[in-house]
């Protein structure tokens, strides 16, 4: 019993940790301050959230500040020097400089180019018990995707993962495969109409609502992006091959619940893995 105890006290810091951080990316938050609101030593909270997910408490609130600022950037009218200040940038040129760091490019450049913001979104749990076990499973936040499903129906999505990530990050390092995801998200976003959307949902995983009716429409859609697939990115003077697969499904007709929304775009992943091809489409 103790042992499960433990577990509980784990998941209950970790719930705790992220609604808080979602609660403070516009204040001057520290990870001090983060494990004070936890209850927990700054040490352990580090130990516990790099265990479980896989990265430091500051790197998902850098990530998921600069992630909600890239929002704001593409879905507002506001100056970049009232997002940089908003987001607790010191000034909007290390705004800039953290933006060029990760995007490759300008925010003023972006705004004008890119649809995409949210390539880190809040973390979520699940969590499975078993007697004296319990596994916690990492998701993301899909509500604003499940919203706009909810519009398309009887509409393709592709929903695209990266191939072999972990052994990338395992190889080379986070960092290296961060900069794996951002090109991820610029090959299918460069790839997109002006009234498409992409999300990203997990580590490795996309979705694209296509707004196409026709799956041959999609499939020409998904040919496009994964055309560069081997392509390489660079890192550390590494060449690092990219490639990703994409499963095409059909959003039927009358929607899905929430649960069968985020069911049927991981199956579809799934399917495209198990067949071990780049396109592949999900029967209805």
């Amino acid at each position: 019993m103790k042992k499960r105890g433990g577990h509980m006290r784990n998941l209950s810091i970790l719930v705790t940790a992220l609604e808080v951080v979602e609660n403070n990316l516009r204040e001057r938050f520290t990870v001090e301050d983060l494990a004070k609101e936890c209850y927990v030593s700054v040490s352990g909270l580090q130990k516990l959230f790099s265990y479980v997910f896989g990265f430091s408490v500051g790197e998902y609130l850098s990530k998921r500040r600069l992630s909600v600022a890239t929002h704001d950037l593409v879905n507002s009218k506001k100056s970049i020097t009232n997002i940089a200040l908003t987001y607790r940038y010191t000034s909007p040129e290390a705004f800039s400089r953290a933006f060029i760091k990760f995007w490759g490019i300008s925010p003023s450049a972006f705004r004008k180019e890119h649809r995409f913001s949210e390539l880190f979104p809040k973390l979520e749990f699940n969590f499975e018990n078993g007697g004296y076990k319990m596994s916690v499973r990492r998701k993301v936040d899909i509500t604003e995707l499940y919203d706009e499903l909810k519009k398309l129906s009887g509409t393709y999505v592709l929903c695209a993962d990266i191939c072999n990530l972990k052994q990338i990050n395992d190889t080379y390092g986070y960092t290296a495969g961060d900069l794996i995801i951002a090109e991820a998200a610029r090959r299918i976003d460069s790839a997109l109409s002006d009234n498409m959307l992409m999300f990203r949902i997990g580590r490795d995983e996309f979705v694209v609502l296509t707004r196409y009716n026709s799956v041959i429409d999609a499939q020409a859609l998904a040919q496009k992006i994964t055309a560069l697939n081997g392509n390489h990115v660079t890192y550390d003077g590494k060449e690092i091959p990219l490639s990703m697969r994409i499963g095409i499904s059909k959003i039927p007709n009358g929607g899905l619940s929430y649960k069968e929304t985020f069911d049927k775009i991981h199956d579809t992943i799934d399917k495209v893995k198990q067949d071990n091809v780049f396109i592949g489409i999900m029967e209805e």
